[in-house]
């Protein structure tokens, strides 16, 4: 696409003006790095920790089993293709307190971890062995852009560049603004792509539609289960889509049901009476709670009520991804407005009250939310012409990241507004958001894009 390559050229080399400020770190929870791995944010290409090349040709299926986190993965060492398990740890010394042991481990062909605790990077890691003594090639991941945290942003706060882009004919504004929410699109499809060929496109669907509706504060939880309970397992045992993924979800709890609501006692017994006999078969695979966020969300928007939304999606799969193929706007609103469920039609929890007023399972919200995120992208590869369909998508509803970004890049006036009431202008500011506000923390003095405003009418192809 044209502008999203303009964009892409005219990123390229930007830069943050002084070293980046301190930033705090943080540690990934195992389930998030792991997660992370097999979606392949990592990349397919490493180096072990003795300076060997080692390339991934499959990552693998999620190990139901006791063992490496994965299993059946497929992976070059040089010129010798291996097939076995892989385990993914934040801390390179679980390999000794839970694989070193133990003959479960002995199939693994590759130990992946983000930090040693003793040792600096670049210098001797110690080797990962197994029971039988096989020493084990290991990956140091670079964790960087996951495992540090940057400084909150001041809204509050005018960007320096405001002037520039008040001194800016309009026209060349939009098309910027265009050019990065084209180059957001691209690169939301290059990301369902790789998934597809790891995955298959109907999985690699799937996980997205799992993911976009976990919102931002329980995408990786939602994506975790999507990738331990795939949709070919769920499709293969259709009787059992609910129970296989509130088990899962970790939010089918053994309890006592007799102090609960008839509705949520009956809901919740048979859930049990399915999951019971399946119980030893999935449950490491089951996400662990500490990773849901149930803080500062919505109650509609519960994960608990998430995970029903995926459940029932799941049901009539083979209609949604008709739909999602052609990004068919109409149908795509009618399959959401239809979904529903006779439990979470009225309850916000398994804990909550019954509510009197029916609640939609997907709000007209987060159904265009998964259109700009999940279903053109995805529809993009087959159909570049349906962009102008995506340029005329009215806006979600606005949120606070692309509030402030507008506030602060353009102030208060007709164009900030006008700028966050279209879906295709919200992603372009947040994707000038992320590539220079967000890199540079806020701090103006150390921010690229003032200078760089001044040569988006000079890269190749303005004005044609």
């Amino acid at each position: 696409m044209r502008l999203a390559d303009r964009y892409a050229q005219w990123l390229e080399g930007s830069f943050v003006a002084e070293a980046p400020l301190p930033r705090v770190a943080r540690e990934l929870p195992d389930g998030e790095l792991q997660a992370l791995w097999f979606a392949g944010e990592f990349g397919r290409e490493f180096m072990t920790t003795t300076g060997g090349p080692v390339r991934v040709e499959r990552f693998g299926a999620w190990n139901a089993g006791p063992g490496p986190q994965f299993a059946g993965a497929q992976i070059v060492f040089g010129d010798a293709r291996v097939r076995g398990g892989v385990a993914v740890h934040w801390n390179a010394a679980e390999w000794d307190r839970e694989a070193a042991a133990s003959p479960d481990y002995e199939g693994t062909i590759l130990h992946v971890f983000a930090r040693e605790v003793t040792r600096e990077r670049g210098a001797a890691v110690p080797a990962s062995c197994t029971a039988l003594g096989r020493e084990v090639p290991q990956v140091w991941l670079d964790t960087t852009r996951y495992a540090y945290l940057p400084a909150p942003q001041r809204p509050d706060c005018p960007a320096v560049c405001r002037e520039t882009f008040a001194a800016l004919p309009e026209p060349r504004v939009l098309e910027l603004v265009e050019a990065a929410a084209q180059y957001r699109l691209c690169r939301k499809a290059a990301r369902l792509e790789r998934w597809g060929a790891e995955f298959g496109k109907d999985e690699a669907l799937y996980q997205a539609v799992a993911e976009a509706l976990g919102y931002r504060a329980n995408k990786l939880p939602m994506l975790l289960l999507a990738q331990r309970f795939p949709l070919a397992l769920l499709r293969a045992q259709r009787a059992e889509i609910e129970p296989l993924l509130f088990a899962g979800s970790g939010f089918l709890n053994a309890t006592d049901l007799h102090p609960l609501p008839g509705d949520t006692r009956g809901y919740l017994r048979e859930l049990w009476t399915q999951w019971w006999p399946r119980r030893t078969e999935y449950e490491r695979l089951t996400v662990p709670r500490a990773l849901w966020n149930p803080r500062g969300v919505r109650p509609v928007n519960h994960p608990q009520r998430r995970v029903a939304a995926l459940a029932g999606i799941v049901r009539h799969w083979p209609v949604l991804e008709a739909l999602a193929l052609s990004a068919n706007i109409t149908g795509l609103d009618n399959f959401f407005g239809q979904l529903a469920h006779p439990y979470w039609d009225r309850h916000y929890t398994l804990t909550s009250r019954r509510s009197a007023a029916r609640m939609a399972l997907v709000g007209g919200t987060r159904a265009a939310d998964l259109l700009v995120n999940v279903f053109f992208p995805s529809a993009l590869a087959a159909a570049p012409d349906f962009w102008e369909s995506y340029r005329s998508l009215p806006a979600p509803d606005s949120n606070r990241r692309v509030e402030n970004a507008a506030r602060r890049l353009f102030g208060a006036g007709p164009l900030a507004r006008r700028l966050s009431g279209m879906a295709m202008t919200q992603q372009g500011l947040l994707q000038l958001d992320e590539d220079f506000c967000a890199a540079c923390e806020g701090d103006c003095a150390r921010c690229a894009l003032p200078e760089r405003l001044d040569r988006w009418g000079d890269v190749a192809g303005y004005g044609e």
